[in-house]
C-alpha cells in the first residue's frame, strides 16, 4: 500500500483578513475625502488610495454614500466608548461635563466629510446615522444624570427630551462650525458650552 502524498502548500499571498480590507478602504475614504470634497470623489479615488479593486469596495458597500455614513457611524460608537470609560474613571460631576464635552467636540473633527452640506442618499444615511448616536449618548447622559439626582447633586430629574434638544443643538453647530473651517473658533467656545450644559444638567 503506498503512502498518501504530503499536502502541497497553497501557492500565494495569504488572504487579508475581510475586517483590515474593510478598515482599509474606510481609512482611504478619509484620505481621499481631504484630498477633494465628497461631490468630487469617485470610488475609483477611494480604491486607489487603499490598493484595492472596485470588486472589493463593493463587498463592504453599497455606495460612497455607505461608506461615508459608516465613517460617521464609527466615530459616533468610537465616542460613545469614550464617554463610557470617562464615567467611569471620573467622580466630580463638573469635571465629567466638562472632559466629556471636550470629547464630544473632537468627534467632528474625525469626519473629514462636510456632512451639513450632504444631500441625497448620503445626506440621509448620514442623518439617521446622527440621530442614532445622539439618541445613545442621551440615554448615557440620562443615567448619569439620575444617578447625580439620587446622590443629591441634582435637585430634580433629568428630562430626557431637554437633553436630547441641547446635545442636537451642540451637535449640529459643531458640525456646521468644522465645515466651515472654524475648528478653533468652535474650541474657544468650550467655556461658553460648558457652562449652557452645566445650567441645563445640573440645577
Amino acid at each position: 500500500m503506498s503512502e498518501p502524498e504530503p499536502e502541497r502548500k497553497k501557492r500565494g499571498r495569504p488572504a487579508i483578513p475581510k475586517d483590515v480590507q474593510r478598515n482599509r478602504l474606510i481609512e482611504a475614504a478619509n484620505r481621499a475625502f481631504e484630498k477633494k470634497k465628497f461631490d468630487d470623489t469617485r470610488v475609483a479615488d477611494i480604491v486607489a488610495e487603499a490598493g484595492m479593486s472596485s470588486r472589493s469596495f463593493y463587498e463592504f458597500f453599497d455606495s460612497k454614500e455607505d461608506l461615508v455614513a459608516t465613517i460617521v457611524q464609527r466615530a459616533g460608537a468610537d465616542l460613545l466608548v469614550d464617554l463610557r470609560d470617562l464615567f467611569a474613571r471620573t467622580g466630580h460631576p463638573v469635571e465629567r461635563i466638562d472632559r466629556g464635552l471636550q470629547l464630544f467636540l473632537d468627534l467632528f473633527s474625525r469626519v473629514p466629510v462636510d456632512v451639513e452640506s450632504l444631500g441625497g442618499r448620503a445626506g440621509q444615511s448620514v442623518r439617521e446615522v446622527r440621530r442614532e448616536y445622539v439618541r445613545e449618548i442621551t440615554d448615557l447622559v440620562l443615567a448619569e444624570l439620575l444617578l447625580w439626582h439620587e446622590s443629591g447633586h441634582t435637585a430634580k430629574p433629568a428630562d430626557r427630551v431637554y437633553i436630547e434638544l441641547v446635545l442636537t443643538g451642540i451637535e449640529g453647530m459643531a458640525f456646521r462650525y468644522y465645515s466651515e473651517g472654524r475648528g478653533d473658533e468652535l474650541d474657544q467656545l468650550h467655556p461658553t458650552i460648558m457652562e449652557l450644559l452645566v445650567r441645563a444638567f445640573l440645577n
